[in-house]
């Protein structure tokens, strides 16, 4: 083993600073990333979402090799990249490029829902749209199986980052179902979707009064209702989201095997 070897492996599991912003967001501190945040540290059933097990993000292809290296040491070993072909994302992806990563492409989607071309008209029913985009993944039961499967193969001691373009519908998705099988509260699984497009002060106040109102085509509130929308409706079909996943094909071994690893259970 080299100087270099011996050095990566001491400092590999150092504990890096989790930078907050002022509004509470869990933000990982990746100035060349993209909406880079910790699933880690909310309650769950029978205990709470361990930190450095999964990490949700935005696009990669731009990350730094100085943050790429911090990432890695922060323990990633597994990539999930969820875009689809158009995008390129074994050309786009930097982490597809990187020695001692298990990287996996599995398109949720058959294109980028935040695509600026793609933003509704005059007369377009915002929520609507994008429920219906969401749906449309969670029928893609195939897709899914996969995705959770490959989550739930991360060892011990060790961390997944799943990622699309910006970080907000695919991977919103994504974490949703990890959360929802966690045993997270909806109220709160519903706020870190939403933690995407606003402070926490704003979500967490849109998330607790359902008169809340803010203005634009991609507001708050209307991010807070798409979700809500689409969990209610996962729910009211199959009951919970493990019962979902178990009509996916995920088999009920994997699913415990993911939850043991998600949740650090209370002493």
């Amino acid at each position: 083993m080299g100087w270099f070897d011996e050095l990566f492996e001491k400092f590999s599991h150092v504990k890096l600073p989790l930078r907050e912003r002022p509004d509470g967001v869990r933000v990982l501190d990746v100035p060349s990333g993209e909406n880079v945040r910790e699933l880690g540290g909310y309650e769950a059933h029978g205990g709470t979402t361990r930190f450095r097990r999964y990490i949700r993000s935005g696009d990669t292809e731009y990350l730094s090799d100085k943050d790429l290296r911090m990432l890695e040491r922060r323990g990633i070993t597994h990539v999930l990249d969820l875009r689809g072909s158009f995008e390129r994302p074994e050309q786009t992806c930097s982490f597809a490029r990187r020695k001692n990563i298990a990287w996996l492409n599995v398109p949720l989607f058959g294109y980028d829902v935040s695509d600026p071309k793609l933003q509704k008209g005059d007369g377009d029913d915002f929520s609507d749209y994008l429920v219906d985009s969401y749906l449309t993944m969670l029928a893609n039961h195939e897709a899914v199986r996969q995705i959770i499967e490959f989550l739930a193969s991360v060892p011990e001691g060790e961390c997944a980052l799943f990622h699309c373009a910006a970080g907000m519908d695919r991977t919103g998705v994504t974490a949703m179902l990890l959360l929802g099988l966690a045993g997270v509260d909806r109220t709160q699984i519903i706020a870190d979707y939403t933690y995407s497009f606003g402070s926490v002060d704003e979500v967490d106040r849109a998330v607790r009064d359902p008169d809340y109102v803010d203005e634009g085509w991609n507001s708050i509130a209307a991010r807070r209702d798409t979700m809500a929308t689409v969990y209610d409706r996962l729910i009211e079909a199959y009951g919970s989201v493990k019962e979902y996943l178990l009509a996916c094909g995920v088999s009920e071994e994997t699913l415990t095997v993911l939850r043991k690893g998600f949740v650090e259970t209370a002493e």
